[in-house]
């Protein structure tokens, strides 16, 4: 019997070593300012940053600190296991996660809010680095993948206070309207002149009706499908009509 379980041990032991080392051929490197292209981070005549800019900024420093964690913690789970440092109660509950396909606690500490599994969230860490880094190396996108953000309502506010700025508004007079695009995000090949413009929405039990503009029933079996891409455009005490839905 005790061979059993030490062999049962050894084969969980090998099956989050080999996950831990696969995590950690896929961790992306950390977002480094210094490789910010040159309209990335222009300043303005009163020699501030853009307000989205500072949004960048402050998502990278949120990355990268996520990025640290889970690079130091990997190299210590593989120490552990190995009987070079001893088990730590996070490493241990982090073997455990690792062997149920779940968020270890140690990451969520410092990630952005998720349901995801292990797997579903490390690809979504990707992407979101991705999105960051093209940004970083190539200026402001023409459009936003708005799940990317640590904190949408950050980038949103970002949004409002350029337009304040540029058309010297009060920012608490500020509130959005929206468009919906025809099209996808890749469809987009300008980014508007005010506001910004926002993809990456899903709709539950309903759906946006490209023909007609207007929200319609779900497609049988259909639980959720994704918005066209949406401008977002700031305006002053903008009150909407009453026959616009004020869809939460």
């Amino acid at each position: 019997r005790r061979r059993v379980l030490k062999h049962a041990a050894e084969l969980a032991d090998e099956m989050v070593l080999e996950l831990c080392a696969n995590m950690a051929e896929q961790v992306p490197e950390l977002l480094n300012e210094d490789d910010a292209g040159d309209t990335t981070f222009v300043r303005q005549e009163n020699g501030l940053l853009p307000s989205i800019a500072i949004v960048l900024q402050q998502e990278m420093i949120k990355f990268n600190l996520l990025l640290n964690q889970m690079n130091s913690s990997l190299v210590d789970m593989k120490k552990a296991i190995n009987g070079f440092i001893v088990m730590s109660s996070d490493l241990d509950a982090m073997y455990t996660s690792c062997m149920n396909n779940q968020l270890p606690g140690i990451w969520n500490k410092v990630s952005f809010a998720t349901l995801k599994t292990l797997a579903s969230w490390l690809k979504d860490v990707i992407f979101r680095i991705d999105f960051l880094r093209t940004w970083l190396h190539e200026g402001q996108p023409k459009a936003f993948a708005l799940p990317v953000f640590f904190f949408p309502q950050g980038f949103m506010t970002g949004a409002l206070q350029t337009y304040a700025r540029k058309y010297q508004q009060a920012i608490d007079t500020l509130n959005f309207k929206f468009h919906i695009h025809d099209g996808w995000a890749a469809d987009v090949k300008e980014g508007p002149e005010d506001g910004i413009i926002c993809y990456g929405l899903f709709m539950e039990g309903a759906r946006w009706d490209r023909e007609k503009r207007l929200m319609a029933e779900s497609i049988p079996g259909e639980m959720y499908e994704e918005l066209p891409p949406i401008h977002f455009e700031p305006a002053v005490r903008h009150t909407p009509k009453e026959a616009e839905y004020q869809c939460p």
